[in-house]
């Protein structure tokens, strides 16, 4: 099975990786370590945001982010065991933080968010995602000020013709209009048309079905330990042994990427940023994707539910559930709303790949001409998958891509 092209990792990329490849004529073999769509690939708040395709780190962000990092009720916790591991993040974090390095990285970023919309299209076409819905976000403030700077940071997307025009701010009696549970403390918001969201979870088992009929083979329970090149292509060997060969091979195994391309002699800075998120079953749900960017916390309507998301915890750990982190975003949200947040369901840990640019590893591994990266998405797993897929695809089935890529150089950092 020379002539095949090994994809290691069954989330969203992954996934994603899988189905451009194989619509452009490739033979596919898919290795995740788990169920299709583990990690954070299934609890996330669905977001399918162009507008929001940037880097995280950006000027003023080091202080917002790190502050009180240790606080247990923190928007971002970093375990203070953990901590010392993080130090060569936090000093990158910190470098990318400045004006004209957030500049360069969004200018990298916008290369792929021009695309996200057309690759979502395109597999809607062939019937995978077509749940999603396109009623827009609501973005709430506890102030004016804040709500107006941050409709001005979405007005450069929408001169990027990367969203519609967000709408007029409103009041706190506009928006009750919207949405009635919100509460005093939601003083000012502004609705950004259009954008879309889905649930995940749906659009993983409609990649994976879909894949599975056009002839994909996706092995599931096959965690790879290793993966290397041969005279004939590659080999993927699994924790008992197993090996998989192929002509090509894409790691695109989220925070186990790391492991997997040391063994490459690649030093991925890449490290689990854990979101938590839970259901709740209001009598009536929100008619939109709603953000408490104060308390960093989204809503989001997914069938009879609604999806509740928000933090990052910094442990070391992939799938260690800590329930604190819950209670967190509860005190976060519950200035802002007025619904039951004790009736809980669906409580979910899942693990963020985090690079501490934010932009995510795309491209050949070093000295390779066979193996290629796909990780590092951070929070925008599901906004970046499918174009990731496309230019994945491209640059293995054409040679090129109209993608820079050269920002998300998988060596970028041992470069330095």
């Amino acid at each position: 099975m020379r002539d095949r092209v090994i994809v290691v990792g069954g989330g969203l990329v992954g996934l994603s990786c899988a189905w451009f490849l194989r619509d452009g004529g490739a033979e596919v073999l898919v290795l995740e370590r788990g169920e299709p769509g583990g990690g954070a690939s299934r609890g996330n708040a669905g977001e399918i945001c162009p507008s929001g395709t940037e880097p995280l780190p950006a000027p003023g962000m080091i202080a917002q982010a790190f502050t009180n990092a240790f606080r247990s009720d923190a928007a971002i916790h970093v375990s203070p065991a953990y901590a010392p591991r993080m130090a060569g993040f936090v000093k990158r974090f910190t470098m990318a933080s400045t004006t004209e390095a957030y500049e360069r990285g969004l200018t990298a970023m916008l290369q792929l968010a021009r695309g996200v919309n057309e690759a979502y299209d395109l597999l809607a076409a062939a019937g995978i995602g077509t749940h999603a819905r396109s009623e827009g976000y609501m973005y709430c403030f506890s102030s004016e000020k804040d709500a107006s700077e941050d409709r001005e940071h979405v007005m450069r997307f929408h001169r990027e013709d990367l969203c519609a025009e967000p709408e007029p701010l409103l009041d706190h009696a506009g928006a009750v209009a919207l949405e009635p549970f919100l509460k005093e403390s939601v003083r000012a918001a502004y609705v950004l048309p259009g954008e879309r969201w889905m649930d995940p979870s749906l659009f993983v088992d409609d990649l994976a079905t879909g894949l599975t009929t056009a002839g994909v083979e996706i092995v599931s329970h096959a965690p790879v330990a290793d993966l290397r090149e041969t005279a004939a292509g590659v080999s993927a060997i699994t924790d008992d042994g197993e090996a998989f060969e192929g002509s090509h091979a894409v790691l695109a195994a989220g925070v186990w990427s790391r492991e997997i391309a040391a063994r490459l002699g690649l030093k991925l800075s890449l490290h689990p940023g854990k979101g938590y998120s839970f259901s709740l079953h209001p009598p009536r749900l929100a008619e939109r994707v709603v953000a408490f960017n104060d308390a960093h916390v989204v809503m989001t309507p997914m069938g009879d539910r609604l999806r509740i998301a928000g933090t990052m915890e910094f442990d070391g750990t992939t799938d260690r559930f800590n329930p604190k982190r819950i209670e967190a975003i509860v005190r976060g949200l519950q200035k802002y709303v007025d619904l039951d947040l004790t009736d809980r369901s669906e409580e979910w840990v899942g693990a963020r790949p985090m690079t501490p640019d934010g932009l995510p590893y795309i491209g050949y591994a070093t000295g390779s001409g066979r193996i290629l990266l796909a990780a590092g998405h951070n929070m925008l797993g599901l906004t970046l998958a499918p174009v990731t897929g496309r230019v994945i695809a491209d640059v293995l089935l054409r040679g090129a891509t109209d993608i820079d890529l050269s920002p998300f150089a998988p060596d970028r950092f041992a470069r330095r």
